[in-house]
Order: C-alpha cells, then sequence, then structure tokens
C-alpha cells in the first residue's frame, strides 16, 4: 500500500508570504479600489480565489464577478513579475525542499500531490522563480476550488485518478490552521511545517523529512 503525501507550496516548498500578501492586496486596490489589512485570517477561506471572492460580496462589487477575478488575477501576477525582476531575493526555496523531492517523490512506498491555496498562475510563477520543476506531479489550486477542504479533496482524489492506486493513507505537510482544520475535516493526518503548535506533529522545514513517519507515530 501507498501513503499519498499532499504538499502545500506555501511555507512548506517556497518562503514567500510576504510578498505575496503585498502584490495580492495591492491587486485588489488597484482593479476593484478596496483597501484591507494585509491579513488572510480574517476570511472564510484564505485561498486566492475565497479573499477575493468574499471581498467580492462584502463590499457588493459592480461588474462581473468572473471578470473581475480574471482582471484581480492578472494584476496580480503582474505585480508578482515586476517584484521578482528587482527582488528576487523575496522568494526562496524552503530549506530541506531538494532533499525532500528526491528522496520522497520517486520512493514505491509514497505518492506526493500538491494542494496550494493558490491560483495556478501565481504558484507557477513562485515555483519557476526557486527553479522547482514539479510538472509530473498532481495538482490542485485555488483556480480549481474556493476552500482549503475542496482544494485538498481534489488533489486526492486526481492523485488516485493519475497514479492508479490505492492510498492508505493521506498526509498533508503545510502550515496555518485551515490546513489543519482541512485535514482534520477529511480524516487526512496532519503535519505542521515551520509552525508553532505544540499539539501537531511538527517539523521545522523538510529538511528533517525522515522524520515524517516517527511523528505521525508519536502523534
Amino acid at each position: 500500500m501507498t501513503d499519498l503525501f499532499l504538499i502545500d507550496i506555501d511555507g512548506a516548498l517556497v518562503e514567500s508570504k510576504a510578498l505575496e500578501l503585498e502584490c495580492y492586496f495591492r491587486a485588489v486596490e488597484e482593479v476593484l479600489g478596496i483597501t484591507v489589512d494585509i491579513d488572510r485570517s480574517q476570511f472564510k477561506h484564505s485561498t486566492d480565489a475565497g479573499v477575493l471572492d468574499e471581498l467580492l460580496t462584502r463590499y457588493q462589487t459592480a461588474g462581473n464577478r468572473m471578470l473581475n477575478h480574471r482582471k484581480v488575477e492578472q494584476r496580480y501576477l503582474a505585480l508578482m513579475n515586476e517584484a521578482l525582476a528587482i527582488t528576487p531575493e523575496k522568494v526562496k526555496v524552503a530549506p530541506g525542499v531538494h532533499d525532500f523531492l528526491a528522496n520522497i517523490a520517486p520512493s514505491e512506498d509514497c505518492y506526493l500531490a500538491i494542494a496550494t491555496s493558490g491560483w495556478e498562475s501565481a504558484a507557477r510563477v513562485k515555483l519557476r522563480a526557486v527553479g522547482l520543476d514539479i510538472s509530473t506531479f498532481t495538482f490542485a489550486t485555488s483556480s480549481d476550488a474556493m476552500s482549503r477542504t475542496e482544494i485538498m479533496a481534489l488533489a486526492a482524489f486526481r492523485a488516485k485518478q493519475d497514479s492508479g492506486l490505492t492510498f492508505e493513507r493521506c498526509i498533508v505537510l503545510g502550515e496555518g490552521a485551515q490546513n489543519r482544520d482541512a485535514s482534520k475535516e477529511l480524516g487526512y493526518e496532519y503535519i505542521e511545517i515551520g509552525g508553532s503548535d505544540i499539539n501537531q506533529s511538527h517539523l521545522p522545514n523538510l529538511s528533517h523529512f525522515k522524520q515524517v513517519y516517527s511523528e505521525l507515530t508519536v502523534h
């Protein structure tokens, strides 16, 4: 039997939170004229699509909703690319990622899929910026669904389709309350990467990936 690893890009694979938040909310302000605090925790779904959809509802923004989504996404990507051209160091590959991908991904005991809260276009910009090629991995993003739970469930479904495997268990590697809560809702095992919640199985970063199974056993 094979274990399915669902890994989030933000925090686990790539460190770019400050730049993302700045560019995202600036895009919202420029396109829609909405100014809000740079804090995603205030939203029901802290995904790119979920935050924007809640803002469109909250502020009763005029215009076609899908078109507004597309305009904000396009402006966000433009701002990200502009920022990366000037300050590429603001997006970094997280510690241990290369060893993790080299050792866990090819294993016959595990299958790796990406489940990220960002739009697919933004996710690929970040991955390309740090030189990570995940083109062969199963992928689900905020371009597919608004909630973290739906994104993770879709990634698991696609992984089963892509691999033809039956997974013994699903292990989520990510950070933040929405990853934790979505994992619990779906019945997946969860390991916090980089967070500080002592009540969760926890690894400082993926440099410690060999401790994954011991963390699951302990907790």
